[in-house]
C-alpha cells in the first residue's frame, strides 16, 4: 500500500510540474530517478557502487545537464 501511495503522489507531482514546465524541459529530469535509486540502494541496502555504476550515473547526469540548458 505504501508503494501505491508513493506512486500516486509521484503522478500528482509530475502532473503539477507539467502545468508549470514544458514536457521537453521536464522529462530529462526523470533520468535523475536512476541516480536516486543508486544512492538509495547504496545507503539503505548497502549495495556497492561500482565503477560501471558511477560512470553510468555520470553519463545520466551529464545528459540531464545538457538537455536542461
Amino acid at each position: 500500500l505504501l508503494g501505491l501511495f508513493c506512486y500516486g503522489m509521484s503522478m500528482v507531482f509530475w502532473l503539477y510540474v507539467l502545468t508549470k514546465v514544458e514536457v521537453s524541459r521536464a522529462y530529462p529530469f526523470v533520468g535523475l530517478g536512476f541516480v536516486g535509486t543508486m544512492l538509495f540502494a547504496h545507503l539503505l541496502l548497502h549495495e556497492p557502487i561500482t565503477v560501471q555504476k558511477l560512470v553510468g550515473t555520470m553519463l545520466v547526469v551529464s545528459g540531464v545537464v545538457l538537455l536542461a540548458r
